[in-house]
């Protein structure tokens, strides 16, 4: 699978990606076996970037599902032919990239994506059927503090990892916490997902005797912002104006610039309970 993926990445001029060992990849593709669905979210009614979280992950994911066979288990196993594992995940693998119309080539985009670094793979199947999950991530943030809420203070800080990265803003996302899915609620929708409602975004103070103008109501201005040339940073800062929305899961993106494109370097979900 990942030879599949690298050989993609390599007709479009990409750098290959490493494989990686978050286990929401392996978890979600057996769940997908074990239950006749596919879906981004889960029975559990997790979303990938919290299973990324919940697993150890500290960057940003981006999520591809493959499903081969059938999803009615009360239907005759037998008017299915057995399968070859490697050929449904080649066949998968082609229509993510070359068949993926019907998605908006959602597939085809996230294993194109440039700023992709790493993959962690799920594979299960039987003999009938096959699921299969592509979790990609960056490798931007070496944490030394990651994202930690103590009360309302949000604390985060370590080191950009490339050489151009410059940091823009702190987003804060919500929703409210995960409930449990049938497989056909599953099924029925929805397939894709979002960090849910933007909240707020922090940002750094204003140099003493200085102050801004025309703020927009969402930004918290940071208690601690240093950032220094070497790509460390130390952020902390009351997110009180967030977490008025109460229990739910709040997931802090870090968004910077890199070239002309800003892209979300993380994407960690917190659950306030």
């Amino acid at each position: 699978m990942l030879a599949l993926i690298n050989k993609d990445r390599q007709d479009f001029g990409l750098a290959p990606v490493t494989l990686a060992y978050n286990a929401a990849a392996q978890k979600h593709a057996q769940d997908m076996l074990d239950n006749y669905y596919i879906s981004h979210w889960a029975t559990d009614g997790l979303k990938p970037y919290m299973r990324y979280t919940l697993e150890g992950g500290l960057n940003f994911e981006r999520e591809n599902d493959a499903y081969s066979g059938w999803f009615n288990r009360a239907e005759n196993p037998a008017n299915y032919a057995p399968i070859d594992p490697k050929e449904e995940i080649n066949a998968l693998e082609y229509a993510m990239m070359y068949d993926d119309a019907a998605s908006d080539w959602g597939h085809r985009d996230t294993i194109l994506y440039e700023w992709n670094k790493r993959v962690s793979l799920g594979i299960a199947y039987d003999n009938k059927r096959l699921a299969l999950v592509q979790q990609f991530e960056g490798d931007y943030i070496e944490y030394t503090v990651p994202p930690t809420l103590s009360g309302n203070t949000l604390s985060l800080g370590g080191r950009f990892t490339g050489p151009s990265i410059v940091l823009d803003n702190v987003s804060i996302a919500y929703e409210a916490l995960p409930q449990p899915l049938t497989a056909e609620q599953l099924l029925a929708g929805p397939h894709n997902y979002n960090l849910g409602e933007r909240l707020n975004f922090i940002i750094p103070p204003p140099p003493p005797g200085q102050f801004y103008v025309g703020l927009p109501p969402e930004a918290i201005q940071a208690k601690t912002w240093e950032l220094d040339q070497a790509g460390r940073f130390s952020i902390q800062a009351d997110i009180a104006p967030s977490l008025a929305k109460g229990k739910g899961v709040y997931t802090v993106v870090i968004v910077v610039k890199m070239g002309n494109e800003a892209v979300n370097l993380t994407n960690y979900s917190i659950f306030v309970k």
